[in-house]
C-alpha cells in the first residue's frame, strides 16, 4: 500500500481495451533462435529479472534444458515474450517461469506500445499447445500486476491471489524520508550500536562483490547458513541440489564487473568474516532482495541483518531507483520499513483435461495456504509445528 492503498490485480476483461493489435503468436524452442529473440527485442521493453535474457539462458544450461519462449510478434519484432520451462509434477506436465520458487516477483517481457488482448493470449497458449501438445498446465505464479509503469497483461486472464505478497519502500530519493516514515529514532540508535559492536570486534566494512571470487565466497556463506537454518525450521531447502548452486554462481559471477548489475550480491564483512549477505537483482525502477543469509555466530547480537539493510537502502536513496521492493513474503522486518503493499497473482491456463484436474486441486491448495498465511496466530503455529516435525536442533 502506498498511504494506505494496496495494490490489486488489474480488474478481468473478457474484451480487449483497445482495438485487437493483430498479434501473430510463436513457439521458439531451439537454443539459436531464443538466442536471437533476445537480440531482437525492444529497447523499452519491460521484464522480471528472472525472466531477463542471462536468467533464462542459464536456468536452461545449467537446471533444465527443456526451455521456450511463447512469443506474440508484431510484424517481424516480438512484442510479448513469455519463456516457461517445462517439467513434471506427479502425473501432470506443467510449464512455468523459469526459475522454480526462486523466480519471484514475475512479470513476462512486455513492449509497452504493443497492448496484449485476452483473445491474442488465448491464441497463444493454443499455439503451445499445437508444438507441445505433451503439457497439461500453465502455472505463472507470484505474478506483479505492475512493473516499471506497465501492466501485466496476464492478469487481464482469470487469476487469483498468490498466498503471498510483496513488500516495498518509496525511496524518494531522501534517506531520511524513508527513516521518518517508521521508527527513525530506533533504527538509528541500532545502526549506531551495531558499528560500536563491531568495532570491539575488530572493525566493519560493507563488501559489494565485483569479481567472480568474491561472488562465489559470498554464495558460499550465504548457502551454508541457510542450509543450517533450513534444517532447523523443518523447510526443504530449495538451494542443495548442485545445479540449483551452479545456476547462482554462474548468474552473480556474470554480473559481477558489469556498471549496473541486474544481479548484485552485497554483504557485511566484521572481523574478516561475512555475517550477513543479500542478493539482489534489479528492474529498470526498483531493486528487489531475493535473498538474505545471516550467521549465527558471536556477532549475531550486533543484528548484521538489519545492518546491511540499513546501508543497501541508504545508498539505494542516492540513485535512480524509485523502489526497493523486499520481493515476496511479509516479515516484521520488512514491516518497519515499507510503505508499498502490492498483492502477486497467479494465472492458471489448463491445456489438457488431466490440466483442469490440476489447476483444481492448486486453486484449492493455493486457497488453503492462503488462508493459513493471513491468519498471524495460525501460521505461527504452523510454522512451531513444523520446526518441532521436521526440524532438529
Amino acid at each position: 500500500m502506498i498511504n494506505g492503498m494496496v495494490f490489486d490485480a488489474i480488474p478481468l476483461s473478457l474484451e480487449p481495451a483497445m482495438p485487437l493489435s493483430h498479434l501473430d503468436p510463436r513457439i521458439i524452442a531451439a537454443p539459436g533462435e531464443i538466442a536471437t529473440i533476445w537480440q531482437s527485442l525492444p529497447q523499452n521493453h519491460v521484464c522480471g529479472p528472472a525472466q531477463s535474457e542471462d536468467w533464462v539462458s542459464l536456468w536452461q544450461s545449467t537446471v533444465n534444458p527443456d526451455c521456450l519462449l511463447a512469443c506474440l510478434y508484431a510484424g517481424e519484432m516480438p512484442v510479448f515474450v513469455l519463456p516457461l520451462e517445462i517439467s513434471r509434477s506427479g502425473p501432470f506436465r506443467i510449464a512455468a517461469y523459469p526459475g522454480g520458487p526462486h523466480a519471484n516477483c514475475n512479470f513476462p517481457v512486455v513492449s509497452p506500445a504493443h497492448p496484449v488482448s485476452p483473445g491474442e493470449l488465448n491464441r497463444l497458449f493454443a499455439a503451445l499447445h499445437q508444438v507441445r501438445p505433451d503439457i497439461d498446465l500453465v502455472m505463472l505464479e507470484r505474478q506483479l500486476p505492475l512493473l516499471d509503469g506497465c501492466t501485466n497483461p496476464l492478469l487481464h486472464l482469470p487469476n487469483r491471489e498468490n498466498a503471498n505478497i510483496s513488500l516495498a519502500i518509496t525511496l524518494d530519493h531522501s534517506f531520511q524520508t524513508v527513516l521518518e516514515r517508521h521508527n527513525a529514532k530506533r533504527k538509528k540508535k541500532k545502526h549506531r550500536n551495531s558499528i560500536g559492536k563491531f568495532a570491539e570486534a575488530g572493525g566493519y566494512r560493507i563488501v559489494t562483490a565485483t569479481v567472480p571470487s568474491e561472488t562465489d565466497a559470498m554464495l558460499e556463506n550465504y548457502l551454508a547458513n541457510k542450509a543450517e537454518k533450513f534444517a532447523r525450521s523443518g523447510i526443504r531447502n530449495t538451494f542443495e541440489p548442485e545445479e540449483i548452486q551452479r545456476f547462482f554462481r554462474q548468474l552473480f559471477a556474470r554480473h559481477a564487473a558489469k556498471e549496473q548489475p541486474l544481479f548484485q550480491l552485497k554483504a557485511v564483512e566484521v572481523a574478516g568474516r561475512f555475517r550477513a549477505v543479500l542478493g539482489k537483482s534489479r528492474a529498470r525502477t526498483q531493486t528487489f532482495i531475493d535473498f538474505i543469509g545471516i550467521a549465527e555466530d558471536d556477532m549475531s547480537n550486533a543484528s548484521p541483518g538489519e545492518f546491511l539493510f540499513f546501508e543497501d537502502i541508504q545508498d539505494s536513496c542516492n540513485t535512480d531507483l524509485a523502489f526497493y521492493s523486499f520481493g515476496v513474503g511479509d516479515e516484521p522486518y520488512k514491516r518497519n520499513w515499507c510503505d508499498v503493499e502490492t498483492r502477486l497473482y497467479d494465472t492458471q491456463h489448463s491445456l489438457t483435461a488431466k490440466g483442469y484436474a490440476c489447476a483444481a486441486y492448486r486453486t484449492a491448495r493455493g486457497t488453503l495456504v492462503r488462508t493459513v498465511k493471513r491468519n498471524d496466530r495460525l501460521w505461527a503455529t504452523v510454522k512451531k509445528l513444523r520446526s518441532r516435525l521436521f526440524g532438529r536442533a
